[in-house]
């Protein structure tokens, strides 16, 4: 059957396309401008997959409560109650506002009213064991949801019924996944044609419950372009594997600048990361205070001790890490190097001299303060990995408002500072100043545990000490870092440690 198709390239292999409103819009145009299918047999199609997806789903059910809007999503509801009546299930339409009244939207009510479904007032009140369709904004709706579809949605987010959500849920952005007002939290989300944006992006993500993307006959022929691309595990195919005649700077060597008085383990995890993702050669440099201690966690990565002040990386260190850094392809600075003042001009000087690809993260973006800016004037690219907290640092502003706007904010951050972004948490997102986008389809709650992050930077710096693109580099290892998280779960007891001895096995091309 079609699929969609994107006129873009997917940035690494196995990246499935994902579209804003604008581009299935499109699709949706040229397949009735350029391919002669009417419409409404597009509409015909949809609610019919959508109510297929219910009596898959929901199979014990026999009763729903269909809420529409005045547009095309609910024309779409109106072909889904009709279906689900033929099938035996008891039928309620309700609508919040004016019934469905573009040309097929309407088309589909006069149907559904000659096997006896009305369209009636949207009133409050108990669910019962209804199963709850959303078909009332679709997505073209943009900001908070306003009244009279505002009372409706915040009814079906509180009903406690299971509500299936048409194409979107209703209150969550398509393009975005933004949720500025109330917001349905779907069970299961069927969307037409192709994935979307806002239904993989937190917070949208987290309303959209399972999605399910449901052919609805557009052609193979008609291609848009692909806002984004989600993550999956044949990512990994894009980073060279070790050769059989290869040496271990064949197979990439990367220097790890880390640690500190307290945070040694940081610098351990990064470094050992790097070695499980496939660096043939790895070494930290860490000031000499803490050289003792970081060494005495590692046996295959060699460290070196770096002049400092009182423990801590300072700009009398950075002659050694620059020499250091002749030795390497990539270098990740970062990880528990502390926050005394004197690392701050240490941390700049080192991304104006060292000329290597660089993974900056954890206390190297705190020495960045609010001027992401630091970092472009650097020669050579660097991945940033900040999470929520630090984006917000790094921006400027509440640390509510990247939780809100996650792809803004990673986008915002990738153009001020001119470097790939990977923006941590749910649906990792790694976005590039050119405004490629990925976000990551794996994971697990699990990997919200102290040291996590420093074993995605390890990766991250092997992927990049491998010649691999930088932001197929960072990509990749997002995709890797989250599959580790998913075979070392052992749910809230899950450590850092499991996700880095995992990684060996996540970065193991697919069979086939």
């Amino acid at each position: 059957m079609p699929t969609a198709r994107s006129s873009t390239p997917a940035p690494l292999p196995g990246c499935t396309p994902l579209f804003d409103a604008a581009g299935l819009q499109e699709a949706d145009r040229r397949a009735v401008d350029d391919h002669a299918m009417p419409s409404i047999l597009l509409m015909e199609r949809a609610g019919l997959a959508t109510a297929e997806a219910m009596l898959a789903d929901f199979g014990d059910e026999r009763s729903a409560l269909v809420v529409v809007g005045s547009g095309n999503n609910g024309g779409d509801g109106m072909v889904v109650a009709r279906h689900l009546a033929e099938a035996g299930w008891a039928i309620e339409v309700a609508a919040p506002g004016d019934p469905p009244s573009t040309p097929d939207a309407s088309a589909m009510a006069a149907i559904a009213a000659t096997i006896g479904i009305e369209v009636g007032p949207f009133r409050t009140g108990p669910a019962g064991d209804r199963v709850v369709v959303d078909a009332l904004l679709g997505t073209g709706a943009r900001g908070a949801p306003r009244e009279p579809a505002a009372a409706a949605v915040a009814w079906m987010a509180d009903c406690g019924a299971p509500v299936v959500a048409v194409d979107v849920p209703s209150g969550v952005e398509a393009d975005t996944g933004r949720a500025p007002g109330p917001a349905v939290r779907a069970a299961l989300t069927v969307t037409y044609h192709g994935d979307m944006v806002g239904l993989r992006v937190a917070p949208g993500s987290g309303h959209a419950g399972r999605v399910r993307v449901a052919d609805i006959g557009i052609p193979s022929a008609v291609a848009v372009p692909a806002a984004a691309w989600l993550l999956g595990d044949g990512a990994v195919a894009a980073v060279p594997a070790k050769g059989a005649s290869g040496d271990k700077y064949v197979a990439g060597a990367v220097l790890v600048v880390a640690g500190s008085p307290g945070l040694t383990g940081a610098a351990s995890l990064a470094s050992r990361s790097a070695l499980r993702a496939g660096a043939g050669l790895v070494v930290v440099a860490t000031p000499a205070a803490v050289q003792p201690a970081v060494a005495a966690h590692l046996l295959e990565v060699m460290t070196a001790p770096l002049p400092d002040e009182d423990g801590h990386l300072a700009p009398v260190s950075v002659d050694e890490v620059v020499a250091q850094a002749a030795r390497v392809a990539a270098i990740a600075l970062g990880p528990g190097l502390g926050r005394a003042d004197a690392t701050t001009a240490a941390v700049e000087q080192l991304l104006r001299r060292v000329e290597l690809p660089a993974v900056i993260d954890a206390d190297g973006l705190w020495h960045l303060g609010d001027r992401p800016e630091t970092a472009s004037a650097r020669v050579a690219p660097a991945v940033l990995t900040p999470h929520a907290g630090e984006a917000a640092r790094l921006l400027g502003r509440p640390r509510a408002e990247v939780e809100e706007g996650r792809l803004e904010a990673a986008q915002e951050l990738a153009r001020r500072s001119r470097c790939i972004v990977v923006l941590k948490g749910p649906g990792t997102i790694t976005a590039a100043p050119d405004g490629r986008l990925a976000v990551n389809a794996g994971g697990t709650p699990a990997l919200s545990t102290a040291g996590t992050g420093d074993v995605l930077t390890g990766a991250i710096a092997a992927f990049l000490a491998k010649g691999v693109e930088p932001f197929a580099a960072a990509a990749a290892a997002v995709a890797a870092h989250g599959r580790a998280g998913e075979l070392a779960d052992r749910g809230s007891g899950t450590i850092a440690s499991d996700v880095l001895d995992a990684l060996p096995e996540a970065i193991r091309p697919p069979a086939g």
